[in-house]
């Protein structure tokens, strides 16, 4: 049987030794994806879910287009940012 948790900490064990011999900007393709394998997990949040379907869609950009895969990646954490304060904001206190 496989534990997609145990499998995700093999996926990021492994590509930390690979950062060290790829080109640095792999490293946030690696991040990126392990973003996206966690969110594997949490199939009931709707919002992760969305974003898992755009990461598996513009997260190769990486191979093109170096800074439009910034781009993305800045308005990407605008995005987690903007949900955080929506959670935060919805906790009782």
């Amino acid at each position: 049987m496989s534990d997609p948790f145990f499998d995700h900490v093999v996926y990021l064990v492994a590509s930390a030794r690979d950062c060290l011999d790829e080109p640095l900007i792999y490293g946030p393709l690696r991040l990126v994806e392990g973003v996206s394998r966690l969110i594997d997990a949490l199939p009931d949040d709707e919002f992760l879910q969305r974003q898992k379907r755009v990461i598996d869609a513009e997260k190769w950009q990486v191979m093109g287009d170096r800074d439009e895969f910034a781009a993305w990646l800045d308005d990407l954490l605008r995005q987690f940012a903007a949900e955080v304060k929506r959670r935060n904001l919805e906790t009782p206190a």
